[in-house]
């Protein structure tokens, strides 16, 4: 069975994933793949190279991706380009990970149903809390400013436009404890298939 964890920036995934792994979960996290695709000499670096050239590569062979986030930074065709590039790589990697896993799988992606892969899942658990929490989450974690946090939640899916696709909600606006208590049971309930 495989779980498709998402949720908005601040929301908390990051958590449920530890904590699932704390647990002794197989968790298969986007964000980690993503890395994993474009070290030097990876298939998403080699392609990458191709689209956007050399000088978004570091002397060692590594990404500079402060450097590529500023060029894909509000230009849509860039990085459209980027996410055509990537996205791909990132769904048959993570395919070919949960594929080697007997039993459950978990797939924490925060662009879990805009990149499609809620259709390589049976069950989506989305994780959810208040503005206020997650802007003083980030902003805690990343030191951004209040109102760039605020810009990158808005820039993303909106929880009402998730929720139809979740077949379990975490509120996370609350303690930890209440997070791992909320995990424990939907971990003793799983048997949601589409």
């Amino acid at each position: 069975m495989r779980i498709g964890i998402t949720g908005g920036i601040g929301s908390g995934k990051s958590e449920v994933t530890r904590y699932l792994r704390r647990l002794g979960e197989y968790v298969i996290c986007a964000d980690e793949v993503s890395k994993q695709i474009v070290e030097p000499g990876a298939e998403g670096a080699i392609v990458l190279r191709l689209n956007f050239g050399d000088g978004f590569f570091l002397q060692n062979g590594e990404l500079d991706r402060k450097k590529l986030a500023a060029e894909v930074f509000n230009n849509e065709e860039r990085l459209k380009l980027l996410n055509d590039t990537l996205h791909p790589l990132i769904l048959k990697r993570i395919e070919s990970l949960a594929k080697l896993q007997n039993g459950r799988v978990f797939i924490d992606a925060a662009l879990l149903i805009q990149t499609g892969m809620n259709k390589m899942v049976d069950c989506i658990w989305m994780v959810m809390a208040d503005m206020q929490t997650r802007v003083m989450r980030v902003n805690k974690r990343d030191g951004f400013a209040v109102k760039e946090v605020e810009r990158r939640i808005k820039s993303q899916l909106r929880d009402e436009d998730m929720m139809p696709y979740a077949d379990e909600i975490i509120e996370n606006s609350g303690s930890i404890d209440a997070l791992h208590r909320r995990i424990d049971e939907l971990i003793k309930q799983i048997n949601c298939v589409r």
